[in-house]
């Protein structure tokens, strides 16, 4: 009876076996390509990636091969059939960007190099979306920060604003001073104003209190404020700047007293534009504002600059005498103290 036991469980277990390799086989010949070819539906694509994703490891090879060649993969698992007019760069741009997010939630490291390519691509979205995945996966370049803060003046504003989240998140204190000039870009373009994403990426990079000081400057006239931003002088001047092309005359006035009282001349050949076009655009407030801080920065800017230590010439000065130098024969000696007994 045990003997017949045993080689009823060893019969069920090679069963077992077999079935779960059919299953293998019938997953890759079947159920991935499925899923696959429901990744070009707007439908079904999500709930198809999700599923795909829930087979681990095991899909890493194939997302891998999608993010670089997603056509020619898609043809090899048989997944493109009727559908070949949905192809195209925009669907392997937001394939791409759908594989990579999947990329990094299984952890892949594999993926560190496909993701270094796309750093060259023309595809900005696709070259942010790399260096995020980059920086999950632990493998950012050393310049990661410069390299996203390129995308911030990008033309597309959807660009601009993962860029701006990207460096909140990544909250690397490097990127302080390079989103700090936007927070003068009031301007509002397409429902877009850089300020408000700069200032989020800011307070996200624990920054809050430098936005709430370039406000109190912009937004009340409070040059007090300055003092707070000093050690961002060079970013802060730049914001400044920025706001000068603000819609509100407040913004102006305030920006070009701020400038004049950082004696900032870089900001003169920006203030004198405005003021040829001061009778259209500027206010009086505004107006006297920008022409009191011109006049003191061309006066600032005609004093002699300070000496840098780099700048003085040091062959025509005295050189310090040599000890070993000095004769000793003819000064005069020491007078003895006489001993305290009184003798000599």
């Amino acid at each position: 009876m045990e003997s017949e036991l045993l080689a009823e469980n060893q019969r069920l277990r090679r069963r077992v076996e077999e079935l779960e390799r059919q299953l293998e086989e019938w997953k890759r010949e079947y159920v991935i390509p499925m899923l696959l070819q429901r990744l070009l539906s707007p439908t079904h694509r999500d709930a198809a990636f999700e599923q795909l994703l829930s087979f681990g490891d095991e899909v890493v090879p194939i997302l891998i091969a999608l993010l670089e060649k997603p056509l020619k993969t898609l043809k090899e698992v048989g997944a493109l059939i009727e559908q070949e007019t949905l192809a195209g760069d925009f669907y392997e741009s937001f394939l791409r960007l759908q594989v990579i997010e999947g990329l990094v939630r299984l952890g892949a490291k594999e993926a560190v190099k496909p993701l270094l390519k796309l750093l060259k691509s023309p595809d900005t979205r696709l070259k942010l979306k790399a260096l995020w995945a980059l920086s999950k996966l632990g493998d950012s370049p050393q310049n990661l920060v410069f390299q996203i803060a390129e995308s911030l003046n990008n033309a597309d504003l959807k660009v601009r604003e993962e860029a701006f989240a990207l460096l909140g998140d990544l909250g690397n204190p490097d990127a302080i001073p390079l989103i700090i000039p936007f927070l003068g870009d009031l301007r509002l373009e397409g429902g877009f104003r850089a300020a408000e994403h700069a200032a989020k990426a800011l307070e996200r990079l624990g920054a809050s209190e430098i936005v709430k000081a370039f406000r109190r400057i912009i937004d009340e006239g409070d040059l007090n404020a300055l003092e707070i931003l000093r050690p961002y002088r060079k970013p802060v001047i730049e914001a400044l700047i920025r706001a000068l092309d603000s819609y509100l005359s407040e913004h102006i006035e305030n920006a070009a007293k701020a400038l004049k009282a950082w004696n900032a001349v870089e900001a003169l050949p920006k203030l004198r534009a405005k003021l040829r076009w001061a009778f259209f655009t500027l206010s009086d407030k505004s107006r006297q504002a920008c022409e009191d801080a011109v006049k003191h920065l061309e006066n600032f800017s005609r004093l002699p600059a300070p000496v840098s230590p780099t700048q003085i010439q040091i062959e025509g000065l005295p050189r310090p005498a040599n000890p070993s130098a000095i004769k000793t024969e003819n000064l005069p000696s020491p007078a003895k103290v006489p001993k305290e007994d009184g003798s000599d």
